[in-house]
């Protein structure tokens, strides 16, 4: 007796996405920053849960050179690092340990708990806005008012591969990507939830706002104390992973890993990645991800987005950069990320070890780190990054020349190359400024040593954009992760 085929009738399920908006928490009780969730037993922001968690592992305690009574308030600290010995013991006051880590969802009470903190939190600042004259930036004219200190959130849309998305601003003053096809049930989600739920995200592109009224003029800057104040208010949105550890602190990270490294070499030889067409080849032919690279594509997704947030996030606190024109404002974000992110993370990098910290934590060897890249390019880079690190940048000048390598007016075609170049030289005269207080004997010779980074960090970063545009055409980059062409 032959077997019968059943054939299936009716639709096929649709996709389920959720409906509602995400849950929103009530602000770190740490640092006052915006805050992930419950963690150690209390909300807090990524910095603060991280900072934390690495407290286990250090083997001496920190100490204060300030009396032990340091203010712990990113806001009020202009994006200097906090005393590390004050901020554990305020966590630690305010209930964080080992024992307050819980795992399992919401539960419906704790829910409306957040969701009726946040609502009281949200009302108290609406009045504080409302009656308070003062919460516009003194002297900063050109740009648009930045509200309740820059909340600025990444969100993002499930849209079709073919689209083209933007990053909008809204109303609220938060960044959205988004598609003009998406349809209206499509989900909003957190920057959090990227890992899991943008899986169909397109190629995107970054916008910052709406286009600038006028035509074209930055207008007269304010003082160099002014500009230094903005510019490290957007330097205390960027965080990556070793900003506020000591450089023994990385090596020690480091060494640990690279000892795990070297014993896993030792079992299983070295773990290189298959020439690009080879392993493109192999996949279509098997569906095997034989060397791992779809899997490494893959787990990047929220590391790229988390980067590009925080860069947008600091780009608007630059002196007048959102009174340049939209496109500008675009161009300038594309053509600069590069050099901006190798400045932001020379010191997770080691040429010894060959070995990298990346942006959120993560810790990888070079051969591993990019399977489109050579190892060989690779520690050409981290030998710039390492010359940075020699120069111990204090967070005046880091800030400073992040936002001085995103100013550079010959780096891409622009409407208004005056108005960028009028930015950069105050942003120029603001980092004269501060050395001449900081290095007041050598100030020129520091000044020059700086400046020659621009020089040598041009080089390779003409080199990275030629790489970039060959990365972004292979199909398995395309389609584990998207977020990694939002700067074509």
């Amino acid at each position: 007796m032959e077997p019968v085929s059943v054939q299936r009738k009716g639709k096929k399920r649709e996709k389920y996405t959720c409906s509602h908006e995400p849950l929103e928490f009530p602000s770190c009780r740490v640092c006052g920053k915006k805050s992930t969730g419950i963690h150690f037993g209390v909300y807090s922001c990524e910095a603060c849960k991280t900072f934390f968690r690495r407290s286990f592992l250090r083997s001496t305690p920190y100490k204060c050179d300030k009396g032990g009574d340091c203010l712990i308030n990113a806001e009020k600290q202009n994006g200097s690092r906090p005393c590390p010995a004050c901020r554990l013991v305020k966590c630690l006051d305010l209930g964080m340990s080992k024992d307050g880590v819980k795992q399992g969802r919401y539960t419906m009470t704790q829910r409306t708990s957040v969701i009726l903190e946040v609502q009281k939190l949200r009302d108290q600042t609406s009045n504080r806005l409302a009656t308070d004259p003062e919460n516009t930036h003194p002297g900063i004219q050109g740009d648009r008012q930045i509200k309740d200190g820059c909340e600025l959130d990444c969100n993002i849309f499930h849209q079709d591969s073919q689209d083209d998305g933007t990053l909008s601003e809204t109303s609220g003053g938060s960044y959205t990507i988004h598609s003009s096809s998406s349809s209206s049930n499509s989900p909003h989600i957190q920057d959090k939830e990227i890992v899991e739920l943008a899986q169909e995200v397109g190629r995107t592109s970054i916008i910052l706002g709406e286009e600038s009224t006028k035509e074209s003029g930055v207008p007269c800057l304010d003082k160099s104390e002014d500009i230094l104040q903005r510019i490290m208010t957007g330097y205390g949105y960027l965080e990556h992973f070793t900003k506020s550890m000591t450089d023994e602190e990385i090596q020690d990270i480091l060494d640990k890993e690279w000892m795990k490294h070297t014993d896993k070499t030792k079992l299983f030889g070295k773990l290189e990645y298959l020439p690009t067409d080879q392993y493109n080849d192999i996949y279509e032919k098997t569906q095997l991800d034989v060397d791992g690279r779809k899997k490494l594509l893959s787990e990047a997704k929220y590391e790229f987005m988390k980067m590009a947030n925080d860069y947008v996030k600091f780009c608007k606190n630059i002196p007048f950069f959102s009174g340049l024109s939209l496109e500008d404002q675009k161009a300038l974000l594309k053509c600069s990320h590069f050099e901006f992110f190798t400045i932001l993370q020379h010191k997770g990098m080691n040429t010894e070890k060959e070995m990298c910290i990346s942006y959120t934590g993560k810790v990888l060897p070079l051969s591993e780190t990019c399977p489109y890249t050579s190892k060989e390019t690779l520690l050409g880079w981290a030998e710039f990054s390492e010359e940075v690190s020699k120069l111990q940048l204090s967070p005046e000048e880091f800030a400073l020349m992040l936002g001085i390598c995103v100013t550079f007016r010959d780096r891409c075609p622009l409407d208004y190359p005056e108005d960028v170049e009028n930015i950069q030289k105050r942003l120029l005269e603001t980092l004269e400024f501060t050395l001449s207080k900081s290095h007041y004997e050598n100030k020129g010779r520091r000044l020059a040593k700086l400046l020659d980074l621009f020089v040598r960090l041009r080089v390779i970063g003409d080199e990275y954009l030629e790489l970039y545009k060959v990365i972004c055409q292979d199909p398995i980059m395309r389609e584990n992760l998207p977020e990694f062409l939002i700067y074509l």
